[in-house]
């Protein structure tokens, strides 16, 4: 239970990064979001009927693995209830199989990177890992990449990574105002994060548990 629960903290905390990387359009949805959801199966069904002529078209695959990236992020932006991780998880995780598939032919930045996030919800933290790094290698002034490794980072206590990631992201060129202000705001949170394991034998507290409560 206490796991479950240090999951939905990370989810709430990095509640911002899903709105800033799928689009401000979804924060007001409202009520619309069944439909939304019956608008993104359509687009699955007929993608995989696409796929079904022919299995070898990567940009359709492509199209496929965006699709149920979108949709699980949208969702996960909107509620989240832990009653509806599961089915968050369920979406994501054909992002990344779709995402794996493509990546035996084509491969850039933005679909490790998309593919590296998509693994993070779903606690293939090894597959997370290993994907941002392979990212940032392609490219490592990337910010969306630079940004989500920061908050994979986090979310398993690693502080310091986090705040280099993030430090590296602030220091890129053109960055908008609320970026900037967001890296400001997940460093210090960072900061806090490795005063509190500092501090963690003398009170037995939970960073997380501390990070919920900001």
């Amino acid at each position: 239970m206490q796991k479950r629960t240090q999951k939905l903290t990370v989810y709430v905390i990095v509640g911002l990064l899903i709105i800033s990387l799928v689009g401000t359009s979804f924060m007001f949805l409202g009520d619309m979001r069944p439909t939304v959801g019956k608008n993104y199966q359509d687009q699955i069904n007929s993608l995989k009927q696409a796929l079904e002529a022919n299995p070898q078209d990567t940009q359709t695959r492509l199209a496929l693995a965006d699709t149920y990236y979108d949709w699980g992020m949208q969702t996960l932006s909107q509620d989240m209830a832990e009653e509806n991780l599961a089915t968050t998880t369920s979406i994501l995780q054909q992002a990344v199989t779709e995402y794996q598939e493509v990546l035996k032919t084509e491969k850039n930045v933005n679909i490790l990177v998309d593919m590296a996030t998509a693994a993070f919800y779903t606690s293939q933290n090894e597959l997370a890992d290993q994907t941002f790094q392979e990212a940032l290698q392609e490219d490592p002034n990337f910010y969306n990449g630079l940004y989500n490794y920061g908050v994979f980072l986090y979310s398993q206590g690693d502080y310091g990574k986090a705040i280099e990631q993030w430090e590296k992201a602030l220091a890129l060129e053109n960055i908008s105002p609320d970026n900037k202000e967001r890296l400001e705001r997940n460093i210090k949170l960072a900061q806090d994060g490795i005063v509190q394991q500092f501090q963690q034998p003398e009170n037995g507290d939970s960073s997380d548990a501390n990070a919920e409560a900001k």
